[in-house]
C-alpha cells in the first residue's frame, strides 16, 4: 500500500510540475487580459499608479495606465482587481538550486525533476527568476535556462571557482566548483565558462574560519581579468573586510554577502560606489544564527504552504543547545551587517535581492520574503526594498524584459491583498502570481507539497 501511495505521489508531482504551474485564466484563445482597479507598483523609483490598469497580450504587458484610459482591444477579458496591489515578480540574484529534497541534502538530488520542483517553489512565492550562483554541475542548468518551462526562470554561474575544496560550505555542493591552484587554472576555467555563456562568474574568497585555504589575490586577479576579457562579470562570496577591499581594487563586480567580521568602512563603501560594485545583503542566512531558541517564523503559515512539518522540525532542532560564545559572535556579526547595509543604502551603493535560498533549509521562495523584511529592519524603506528585489537585479543581469510593470515587459507580476509599501510583510499576502502571462496554479502546487501532512 505504501509503494502504491508513493508511486501515486510521484506521478501527481510530475503532472503538476509539467502542467499546472503554468495554467492561465480561462479565456478565448488569442484574447487579451485587462487587469484594472489595482494599485500598480512599477518596480522602479516612480510612485505607484493608483486605480491603475494594464493590458496583457500573450506573455507581454502591452499597455499600462489609469483605469479607463487604456484602449481595450475587441474580445479582451476584464479582470477586476479593485482594492488589490500589483507588483513585479521578484528577481533573486543569489540562490542555489537542486540539492534539497525533503529531509535529504545531497549531490544526487541534482536532477531535472528536483530543480524544476525548486523553480516551481520560487514561482509559488512570486519569484520570477533566480540566479544560481556557482553550484550547478553539468549541462542541466544551461538546458533549463534556455528551454521554456512553467516555473521561475533560471540563470546560472555554472561551476564557481575557489581554492581546492574551499568553495561552498555544504558537503553536497563542495565537489562542483573548480579547484584553482594556478593562474592558468583560473583562466582556463573562465574560458570554459565563457564557452557555456554563463550569466556571471562566481568565486569564493573565504577560509571558513580557518578551516580551508583562501583563494589568493594573485589567483582571483587572474580570474577577474580573464572574465572581463570575455565580457563576463565576477561576483564574490566574501567574509573579511580586508578581502573586500582587495577584491574591489582587483575589479570585482559584486559581493554576494555583506562583510561579516567587521562593519564595512567608509573607504570601502566609497570605492564600491565609485566602481559600481553591487551587493546582495544575504541577511537571512546570518540572522538564522542569532537565535537561542526556535524562531517564531518557523510557525508562519506562509512557510507551511510549501514545507512539511518534518523539515521544519529538523531546522527547529538546530536552534537547541547552541554554544553561548558562538551565539554571541553571530549576534555581533549580524548587528555589524545591519549597520553596513544602512550605510551602503545611504551612500547609494547598488543593493539587490539575494538570500542564499537553496542552502539547506533556507527555503525556496519563502526566504525571499524574509529577506525583504530583514532589509527593512536594517534601515531600508519598503519602496527601496521592492526596487532592490525587482528592477535592480534584472538590470544587473542585463535583462530588459523583466523587473518592472511597463509596456513591452514580460507579464511577470504578483497580485497582493495588501500594500507592501505600507508594510513589507504584505508581500506575503499573495492572491495570484502570473509568470509570462500565465497564472501559476498555486493551489495545485500547494496540494502536492503539503500532501505528507495529511497522512
Amino acid at each position: 500500500m505504501l509503494a502504491v501511495k508513493t508511486s501515486f505521489c510521484g506521478l501527481l508531482l510530475l503532472t503538476v510540475l509539467s502542467l499546472h504551474a503554468g495554467q492561465q485564466p480561462s479565456r478565448t484563445p488569442g484574447t487579451a487580459l485587462l487587469f484594472e482597479g489595482a494599485r500598480i507598483i512599477v518596480g522602479d523609483s516612480r510612485p505607484p499608479i493608483e486605480n491603475g490598469a494594464f493590458l496583457v497580450e500573450q506573455d507581454t504587458i502591452t499597455r499600462v495606465g489609469k483605469k479607463g484610459e487604456i484602449q481595450v482591444p475587441p474580445r479582451a477579458t476584464r479582470v477586476d482587481l479593485t482594492g488589490k496591489t500589483v507588483m513585479p515578480a521578484f528577481v533573486n540574484l543569489h540562490g542555489h538550486v537542486g540539492f534539497q529534497k525533503g529531509l535529504t541534502y545531497a549531490a544526487e538530488n541534482y536532477t531535472r525533476e528536483n530543480v524544476m520542483d525548486h523553480l516551481n517553489r520560487y514561482a509559488y512565492y512570486g519569484v520570477g527568476l533566480v540566479m544560481s550562483t556557482g553550484t550547478d554541475p553539468g549541462n542541466l542548468p544551461y538546458q533549463l535556462r534556455d528551454e521554456p518551462h512553467p516555473g521561475a526562470l533560471l540563470r546560472t554561474a555554472g561551476r564557481g571557482l575557489a581554492a581546492p575544496n574551499a568553495g561552498p560550505g555544504a558537503e553536497a555542493m563542495r565537489g562542483v566548483p573548480y579547484g584553482v591552484t594556478t593562474e592558468e587554472d583560473g583562466r582556463k576555467a573562465v574560458r570554459e565558462l565563457a564557452a557555456k555563456k554563463v550569466d556571471f562568474v562566481k568565486i569564493w574568497v573565504d577560509d571558513r574560519n580557518g578551516a580551508v585555504k583562501k583563494l589568493s589575490p594573485t589567483l582571483y586577479k587572474a580570474i577577474i581579468d580573464e572574465a572581463h576579457q570575455h565580457n563576463l562579470r565576477v561576483m564574490a562570496h566574501v567574509f573579511y573586510l580586508t578581502d573586500a577591499h582587495e577584491l574591489v581594487r582587483a575589479g570585482v563586480d559584486g559581493f554576494l554577502h555583506l562583510v561579516r567580521d567587521e562593519e564595512m568602512d567608509d573607504p570601502l563603501i566609497g570605492l564600491m560606489k565609485e566602481r559600481r560594485v553591487f551587493v546582495t545583503p544575504n541577511l537571512s542566512i546570518s540572522e538564522r544564527a542569532t537565535y537561542a531558541e526556535r524562531p517564531a517564523w518557523l510557525d508562519d503559515p506562509f512557510l507551511a504552504e510549501s514545507v512539511t512539518r518534518d523539515v521544519i522540525k529538523r531546522l527547529s532542532d538546530t536552534f537547541l543547545n547552541r554554544n553561548i560564545a558562538a551565539l554571541a559572535r553571530s549576534r555581533d556579526s549580524y548587528a555589524k551587517q545591519q549597520r553596513s547595509l544602512k550605510k551602503l543604502n545611504a551612500a547609494g551603493v547598488t543593493i539587490a535581492l539575494g538570500d542564499d535560498s537553496g542552502v539547506q533549509d533556507n527555503f525556496y521562495g519563502y526566504t525571499e520574503h524574509r529577506e525583504l523584511e530583514l532589509m527593512v529592519n536594517a534601515g531600508m524603506t519598503p519602496a527601496q526594498v521592492i526596487v532592490a528585489s525587482t528592477s535592480v537585479p534584472a538590470r544587473l543581469l542585463n535583462l530588459g524584459n523583466i523587473g518592472t510593470l511597463q509596456a513591452g515587459k514580460n507579464a511577470d507580476f504578483i497580485v497582493l491583498d495588501a500594500n507592501p509599501l505600507d508594510n513589507i510583510r504584505n508581500t506575503r499576502k499573495i492572491l495570484k502570481v502570473f509568470l509570462r502571462g500565465k497564472e501559476v496554479d498555486r493551489s495545485a502546487l500547494k496540494d502536492v507539497w503539503t500532501f505528507p501532512n495529511s497522512r
